[in-house]
């Protein structure tokens, strides 16, 4: 059965009742603040209380404990927030909700200080963003700073105002995201600003263009630089590469193969370029022996396959490559095997995306060059519907360090019945809505492997999986702390469900049951 759920911790209680005790003192703030007329001395005295509680946090908690608290009493005002909009009525007075309401947002900005080391604005609704944005100056701690989209691509002078003002502050920042809305200003106050800035995350921002470069450049410390559908050229991206030693990651560029043969014909520094990572679709196989020349460190690849390529074993010479995604190919005709023999030792993570000439041979041939493999992703490849693998010895246990796989292929049950015996190791299992997955398959599968170090099983959708599937789960693996989509299954009626429900809650079991609202790999 899965295991139960821990006893909060004294620590974890007391932050909690940190965020209680800020959303109690919002009657006595409104109290307070009613005995006056005047607006301004309103604004004054609401001022005095959030003053006086910031200071009665930063006083009575640890630093190393600072960030956790701030989560919790931002959660404690937003559900406050949400409870205050529904006490209003077509007859309440006005004005004196819109003062409740006023005080109630305005408690946000309690914890927004020099001691704040990291925090994500996407995680909070619109009305507790526009106080986290006209704090952001007083963030002068803030390490790694998570804008999100920001206004959602609707910029206006006022958001403007609020960034450069907090950036210009933030000598300590490491990370930095703001998609959408990032321009040359941003990025010139961080370059100028920031000295310490690592990541930058700037996707999807058009008005950022070769205007940056000089700022960018003077990022010296940038690892990660992702600059996907913004407006900077081929040409800028190359200077980049060149005069920041330090980057390993430039995100998506979808016109890497451009970059490419923009380094080897207009500068004599050809490399070797430090990328780990990179993102792109449209190699030739000259480029891609460019590629493993210039930037031989790379330990990332995802690479959409197109005719141009032919022959993949040109990767043989990435001697760090751990991780490679591949999107439309085939696992003979473009040499992928020759590939994995050679240089699937060291591989951990497999992607494969729409790929032709699947067979059992291919998943024996993946199992025995790649001993390491923790992730294994297969997404709309084209499994032949051959005979059962006929029994045989391996050299190596197949698929024993397997920690993930995400399945999402049509009719090929045999092939995943095949991985899931032998990963002895499985961690996280997701499987999409076409696999044919059935109650027959998960007996099969847990008779041979019980699957005891299994954490997470997800599927989206199986014609008869049903209650006794769940028992067998729950019998077998002891670890198992998600158990998703239950909804889709068919054999499970909607009362056996809601059961089901109370029960986890009466046993106090340490299992979410809850639907993912995304499924990606």
């Amino acid at each position: 059965m899965p295991k139960h759920r821990d006893v909060p911790s004294l620590q974890k209680l007391s932050l909690k009742s940190i965020g209680s005790l800020v959303v109690y003192m919002a009657p006595f703030i409104i109290t307070k603040i009613q005995v006056y007329h005047e607006p301004q001395k309103i604004i004054t005295s609401l001022q005095q209380s959030l003053d006086w509680l910031n200071k009665l946090l930063v006083s009575h908690v640890p630093y190393y404990l600072y960030d956790t608290m701030a989560v919790e009493v931002l959660k404690s005002v937003k559900t406050l927030i949400e409870k205050t909009k529904k006490t209003y009525y077509p007859h309440t007075s006005m004005s004196a909700f819109l003062t409740e309401m006023n005080v109630v947002v305005s408690l946000t900005e309690v914890v927004l200080n020099s001691h704040l080391k990291q925090i994500d604005f996407s995680e909070w609704p619109k009305i507790m963003r526009y106080v986290l944005y006209k704090k952001l100056h007083n963030m002068t701690g803030l390490e790694n700073l998570n804008l999100g989209s920001c206004s959602g691509g609707w910029r206006t002078s006022e958001y403007d105002k609020s960034l450069l003002e907090g950036i210009s502050t933030m000598k300590y920042l490491k990370s930095l995201c703001l998609c959408f809305d990032s321009t040359d200003i941003i990025v010139q106050t961080v370059g100028e600003n920031c000295p310490n800035i690592q990541c930058l995350d700037l996707t999807s921002s058009r008005s950022v263009t070769d205007r940056s470069i000089p700022f960018l450049l003077k990022c010296k410390n940038l690892k990660e630089l992702q600059l996907h559908r913004t407006s900077v050229s081929i040409e800028g991206l190359a200077q980049l590469i060149i005069g920041l030693p330090k980057l390993q990651d430039t995100g998506r560029c979808d016109e890497f193969g451009g970059v490419i043969k923009y380094l080897y014909q207009h500068h004599q520094n050809r490399g070797p370029f430090g990328l780990r990572k990179v993102q792109t679709r449209d190699l030739s196989t000259e480029n891609l022996r460019l590629f493993v020349d210039m930037f031989p460190k790379v330990e990332y690849i995802s690479l959409f396959h197109e005719e141009q390529i032919s022959d993949l074993t040109v990767l043989i010479s990435l001697d760090n490559l751990r991780e490679l995604k591949l999107l439309s190919c085939a696992f003979y005709g473009d040499y992928l095997k020759q590939l994995l023999e050679v240089r699937g030792y060291n591989i951990t993570s497999l992607h494969l995306e729409h790929v032709e000439e699947m067979d059992f041979k291919v998943l024996v041939d993946i199992s025995q060059f790649c001993p390491k493999l923790k992730s294994l992703v297969f997404y709309n490849c084209d499994f032949m519907n051959n005979s059962s693998i006929p029994p045989q010895r391996y050299k190596l246990q197949p698929f024993l360090n397997l920690e993930r796989i995400f399945w999402v292929v049509d009719s090929a049950i045999s092939h995943l019945e095949f991985i899931l015996m032998h990963a002895l190791n499985i961690r996280y299992i997701h499987l999409g809505s076409s696999t044919g997955i059935t109650h027959s398959t998960m007996v099969n599968v847990l008779n041979v492997n019980p699957m005891k170090q299994l954490e997470e099983f997800r599927v989206l959708y199986s014609s008869d999986m049903n209650m006794r599937t769940v028992e067998l789960l729950l019998a077998s693996c002891t670890n198992l702390k998600v158990l998703s989509e239950l909804e889709s299954w068919q054999g499970i009626m909607m009362e056996e469900l809601k059961g089901f429900k109370e029960y986890i809650y009466s046993s106090n079991f340490d299992l979410d049951i809850r639907p993912t609202l995304s499924f990606s790999t």
